[in-house]
């Protein structure tokens, strides 16, 4: 039996709690908040939990021996430390650390205690993600041109960390999943117009080899909720709408074929292909579900989950060079030496 403490019980920690109700050979035995009152309530809802306010008294208890963390992002590297060092399997919300040295570290540490260490990159285990990835792998959008992602809203705004940090790796991770491989270089331009010094409004440009590019546009004062990522290949375009409750995913078979030389702008015309939109059948499961099972899965095999803590590091090396480049006005800049 897996017995998991959860750290974080404020806006997204109790989904944690929900699903692992449900799942065999888990038990979620006590759960962490420095707030009572988020603790009173997660006690009427899971009776039999245990509550603590302090995290050292949650490492403490022998039955635990993994922990969830759903807290503010710029407490992950002390909290996931702290995990580490007391021998606990760790899964933490993204971004894992605030810097790449903090994030080094603590993926030696899990090296070194041999705990495995996971980071919720959740749209990852989103089944239309995932169908996004058969797609490519497969050959059907051919040569990958370019990505392209909007996430913009009026929601939850952050207090310690910009909009960047708490948006940005979504895509990132996407991006990099989707590729196969991570960013050279990025290009970045942000403005804080809610709070002095963290960016509410972003635009990122990330360089990758092949001479794909990808955007990524972020916002938490556009008034339109958006969320979608899209990829445009030789052989077809591939969107992900992730608030289509409908079509999640779709394929248009519509490109330019240059296979052949033209020498008018009427032959050039006969190279533009058209086809069929395809809306693939993407299976009903949740993604926040299929993270908590591969934890648990890597747990108990000791295999390696897909985002693991040196993925986790990718991503924040990238990000800490989006953070620079913002700095430099949108000089490019390199991400470690790549």
């Amino acid at each position: 039996m897996i017995r998991i403490g959860l750290v974080g019980c404020g806006h997204w920690g109790p989904n944690y709690l929900r699903v692992l109700q449900f799942m065999d050979g888990v038990e979620a035995a006590s759960a962490c908040d420095r707030e009572k009152a988020a603790l009173d309530k997660i006690k009427k809802q899971y009776p039999p939990l245990e509550t603590v306010t302090d995290f050292s008294a949650l490492l403490a208890l022998p039955e635990v021996n993994a922990v969830i963390i759903a807290t503010p992002a710029s407490t992950h590297y002390k909290l996931v430390k702290q995990s580490l060092e007391a021998g606990k399997h760790t899964l933490v919300e993204k971004p894992l650390a605030l810097s790449a040295r903090e994030a080094d570290e603590l993926v030696r540490l899990a090296d070194e205690k041999k705990r495995i260490l996971m980071v919720g990159h959740t749209f990852l285990y989103n089944p239309a993600v995932r169908k996004m990835k058969e797609y490519v792998e497969k050959g059907a959008i051919g040569k990958t041109y370019y990505l392209r992602a909007i996430r913009t809203h009026l929601g939850l705004i952050k207090n310690d960390v910009s909009a960047v940090w708490d948006l940005a790796p979504h895509d990132i991770s996407i991006f990099s999943y989707l590729l196969g491989k991570q960013p050279r270089r990025v290009s970045a331009v942000g403005v804080a117009h809610l709070k002095e010094k963290l960016q509410d409004v972003a635009f990122i440009t990330l360089f990758y080899d092949e001479g794909i590019i990808g955007n990524i546009h972020i916002s938490w004062v556009d008034s339109n909720k958006f969320r979608q990522v899209t990829l445009v290949g030789s052989k077809a375009r591939i969107v992900f709408d992730d608030l289509d409750p409908m079509e999640r995913l779709r394929i248009f078979e519509k490109g330019v074929s240059l296979d052949k030389p033209y020498d008018s702008f009427g032959e050039f015309q006969l190279l533009l292909r058209d086809g069929d939109i395809i809306s693939p059948k993407i299976e009903a499961e949740e993604p926040l579900r299929n993270v908590c099972l591969e934890f648990i899965r890597s747990i108990q095999t000791g295999s390696r989950p897909l985002t693991d803590g040196r993925n986790g590091l990718e991503v924040v090396r990238t990000m800490c060079a989006i953070e620079k480049s913002m700095g430099l006005e949108g000089a490019p800049v390199s991400i470690d030496g790549r």
